[in-house]
């Protein structure tokens, strides 16, 4: 089953393997294979600026899609997002691994 998570005129969907991030304003989405999926979190003034896109080795991402969220959304997403994560390390979130 697909987890979501909504914030502004973004809708972030985790189905499996795949993160799609949807936009209200635009037709298109952008789709990454969470072996791709690369995510960078800084802090900004009371709250977190997220960046989902490429991950390019192991402390850089490309491109993508960038949000800010305050303490409250950040948790949310925290728990949304440790599901993609969990897929692409192939460990579930209870911290099991898994054979592929």
């Amino acid at each position: 089953m697909a987890a979501e998570f909504q914030l502004g005129d973004y809708i972030l969907v985790q189905d499996g393997r795949t993160l799609e991030i949807f936009h209200r304003g635009l037709s298109e989405s952008s789709r990454y294979h969470v072996a791709f999926l690369g995510v960078d979190v800084q802090p900004y003034s009371d709250g977190f600026k997220v960046r989902l896109g490429a991950r390019r080795g192991d402390d850089q991402v490309t491109g993508g899609t960038r949000l800010k969220m305050n303490q409250e959304e950040f948790a949310r997403f925290r728990d949304f997002i440790a599901l993609a994560i969990a897929a692409r390390d192939l460990v579930n979130p209870l911290n099991e691994s898994t054979s592929p």
